[in-house]
């Protein structure tokens, strides 16, 4: 019996070290989200430049969080909802791995390409646009480790909106591409930011639909 209940301590202290790691990784993940904008926006180098460093420690945190759950795999060999648990994360970090991968992206754009032009609205709407997109990733990452379906729900509403940002920028860039072709590489760089924020938030969605494949064994995707 003894040796029964320390099997079960140990079981519990990995799988709450998964979830403390996993959260370190999505608060890296969004957090270089918002910085990669912020470079973006205000066209700093150094800032660009700290967001794409930032991204081996992401990239550090992806290879030791799969190790870590194919050591509770392989120790514990855990069955039903503890099982789709820890293989929910193993393919959860894959999409925050990509979300910092897109974050990356951003911040490259400040160093090769041109900064924002005028209308400053598009530059507003691109902030926006971040702001849900870094808070749509946290809390896609709370909704797993916490297995909530309220935030899988609000993480897929969420994605809707991102879309309409998205839609809203391609929209008005295209438009700004006719009045001011003379801009034409700002304008586009915009079209790759939108593109590289809504990805983000497609992997947000990958990640709050695991919440349905841990609770009922759902695959994510299925109908």
């Amino acid at each position: 019996m003894a040796s029964h209940s320390h099997l079960l301590k140990s079981f519990d202290d990995g799988l709450e070290g998964l979830r403390r790691s996993f959260q370190r990784m999505g608060d890296m993940a969004a957090e270089n989200v918002t910085q990669a904008t912020a470079a973006y926006l205000a066209q700093d180098e150094v800032r660009a430049l700290e967001v794409i460093n930032r991204d081996l420690d992401i990239d550090a945190a992806f290879e030791q969080l799969r190790a870590e759950c194919f050591d509770v795999l392989l120790r514990f060999q855990p069955v039903a909802r503890d099982l789709r648990l820890v293989m929910g994360i193993e393919h959860a970090v894959g999409n925050l791995e990509r979300a910092g991968v897109h974050a990356k992206t951003i911040a490259r754009h400040v160093i090769s390409a041109a900064g924002p032009a005028t209308p400053q609205c598009q530059d507003r709407q691109i902030k926006d646009m971040a702001g849900l997109v870094s808070h749509t990733l946290s809390l896609s990452v709370t909704a797993l480790i916490t297995q909530s379906t309220e935030s899988a729900k609000q993480v897929l509403t969420s994605d809707a909106r991102i879309d309409a940002y998205k839609d809203a920028l391609f929209d008005a860039a295209l438009a700004s591409l006719k009045q001011d072709p003379g801009q034409a590489q700002a304008h586009v760089s915009r079209l790759f930011i939108a593109t590289a924020l809504e990805r983000i938030g497609d992997h947000a969605t990958n990640i709050a639909e695991e919440v349905l494949f841990v609770l009922r064994g759902v695959p994510p995707g299925a109908t």
